[in-house]
């Protein structure tokens, strides 16, 4: 016979399983950052290439949702784009890999993305499409605990091996000196993940738009932005802004509609190393339960072209 827990377990159980459910069904759709401020090519395959000095970029970035509860969701996603030229054709390459964790799910993927890159106006225009793999799958599966008597729910994966489906994005965008914006859809091809084939992925469509304001005389830049994702069953607005100063100290706020408030800190650490945290206090009832959501980005700017030094030659051949 099992012991009949108290009502505040019960009441916590019940909790914590529909903010997983809840957060699963997220999982399944690519996972939102605020990372917008840091790169945006996670998102938008037309960003490839769309890089400060046209120098290629890494980014690594680190998501924990709802902090207080066990097997809270966590999102780690890490990228690597730049500008190339190809066939005399100005591009931008790149690829991502992320995973996506809720629970005993394990939701990864990886894309390859290339876009077709051109002057336009006093500002750059870009066109991608990315191409990729991912899939999903129980990581224990097998240790599903049961009440005496009861059986496995045949919707339950009793298989820990993941299947692989084929994923689809495109993407455009435009920046100059004083604006930028874009649009994409992602899982285009709206594919089936896990090994039961039982989840469909929906089209994700993201739209962003922003502006760069320079104060007067002052190193000071303030950069409003909104961006809205949707996959037209359901939908996420955010309004941000983020002032760097110097091109070296950030300081963010922002607003997800009806879900979390957002305050990010940033600095260029050196040499091109920058690293953005970003706190959400959930405004939704959550919050009563929840230590709010973390976010830590890390990225790096760098050349794939060797300076060449100052060359030295033994041999009196050469002198």
């Amino acid at each position: 016979m099992l012991k009949k827990p108290g009502m505040t377990i019960v009441r916590k159980g019940v909790l914590g399983g529909l903010i997983l459910l809840s957060f699963s069904a997220k999982a399944q759709q690519s996972p939102q950052f605020n990372m917008g401020f840091v790169d945006r090519v996670f998102t938008n395959s037309g960003e490839a290439g769309n890089t400060v000095e046209d120098l290629f970029k890494a980014t690594l970035g680190n998501r924990l949702e709802v902090t207080s509860f066990e097997g809270a969701p966590v999102t780690n996603v890490i990228s690597l784009h730049g500008p190339v030229t190809l066939f005399g054709i100005m591009s931008g390459v790149g690829i991502t890999l992320y995973n996506d964790m809720v629970g005993s799910l394990r939701a990864p993927g990886m894309s390859i993305m290339y876009a077709y890159r051109q002057p336009l106006a006093d500002g750059w225009l870009g066109i991608g499409i990315d191409l990729g793999m991912l899939s999903s799958w129980y990581a224990n599966s097998s240790g599903w605990k049961l009440p005496d008597g009861g059986s496995i729910d045949p919707a339950v994966p009793t298989r820990e091996e993941a299947a692989l489906s084929f994923d689809m994005g495109l993407g455009a965008s435009y920046y100059s000196n004083t604006w930028f914006g874009g649009i994409s859809c992602k899982h285009l091809t709206e594919p089936s993940v896990g090994v039961e084939r039982i989840t469909q992925l929906k089209r994700n469509v993201y739209m962003h738009a922003g502006y760069k304001y320079v104060v007067g005389e002052s190193q000071w830049m303030i950069m409003p932005m909104l961006d809205l994702v949707t996959d037209f069953a359901q939908s996420s607005c955010r309004i941000h802004a983020a002032a760097w100063y110097g091109n070296k100290y950030l300081l963010g706020l922002g607003y997800r509609w009806g879900q979390a408030v957002t305050g990010m800190l940033g600095i260029d650490i050196f040499n091109g190393v920058k690293v953005v945290y970003a706190y959400d206090y959930l405004t939704s009832k959550l919050s009563r339960f929840s230590g709010g959501c973390h976010e830590l980005t890390v990225s790096y700017s760098f050349s794939l072209i060797v300076p060449r030094g100052t060359q030295r030659y033994k041999s009196i051949r050469y002198l």
